[in-house]
């Protein structure tokens, strides 16, 4: 069995060696000291090019590595270990900050697409999780996520109805529509509990959304669920006008 030889990166006359994250990390800060640091640090990228997935193994080595790296340098870097960044990121939350740093939103589908279903169920267990990720990405990015994950991944992480809220609030209304046929008015319905769960699951839809989704229950059940009219006024000012006027105009039919 052969073992690898540390790779070397050259600078003019001057030879590196980096044998891990640290060292790497090392020379990065130092070449921010110069007046062409951007050209340096892409060089350094370059040269190293697949071998950068044998150096960087943690998410800390990720940050110290990208610290002194302007934007297209860092995400220059997240491309050439795409194919090991779910093991390198493997939380939720150092996702978001990666997707959090990285403005144009087809980098941000980029660096989703590299990390694969594989890599996001890895690191997704909670509809927290998920809203770590959705806060970071729009547009297309949010769609393919879903895609990603599929439905039947999807539905075991919203055990409540305020779970529900807790991912919806990140989306478009366009996108909430989306996810919310994926899930299916019958599933939304099945996780609601409580007069909480109820009106969680109103403020995640889209006005439109609300509109169909309430005829699904007969105004007995709704005020079965809601109970006091006490619960009634404490969830209506979280909800909008329009979804206000949706519910007590079907209620008080």
């Amino acid at each position: 069995m052969t073992t690898k030889t540390a790779p070397i990166f050259s600078l003019g006359e001057k030879r590196y060696t980096i044998h891990n994250e640290e060292e790497l990390a090392l020379i990065i800060e130092l070449l921010a000291s110069s007046s062409d640091v951007y050209e340096l640090h892409r060089h350094l990228i370059m040269s190293l090019d697949e071998r950068l997935m044998d150096i960087i193994l943690s998410y800390k080595g990720l940050l110290l590595c990208m610290k002194h790296m302007e934007f297209k340098n860092r995400f220059l870097l997240l491309v050439k270990i795409g194919d090991t960044l779910s093991r390198v990121v493997e939380k939720s939350a150092h996702l978001g900050s990666i997707l959090a740093g990285i403005p144009e939103e087809v980098d941000k589908i980029r660096i989703i697409k590299s990390i694969r279903a594989k890599g996001l169920i890895q690191m997704i267990h909670t509809p927290d999780d998920l809203g770590n990720i959705m806060e970071w990405i729009f547009g297309e990015g949010e769609r393919i996520v879903f895609e990603m994950l599929g439905k039947d991944f999807l539905e075991p992480l919203f055990a409540y109805g305020t779970d529900i809220y807790k991912v919806f609030h990140f989306l478009s209304d366009e996108n909430k529509d989306i996810l919310a046929e994926m899930l299916t008015f019958p599933f939304m319905k099945s996780r609601i509990y409580t007069a909480e769960d109820f009106f969680y699951v109103l403020k995640a839809l889209s006005n439109g959304k609300v509109r169909e989704f309430i005829p699904t229950f007969s105004p007995e059940e709704i005020r079965k669920i809601i109970g006091k009219n006490e619960t009634l006024h404490h969830f209506l000012p979280k909800i909008t006008k329009e979804k206000e006027q949706t519910l007590l105009q079907y209620i008080q039919s």
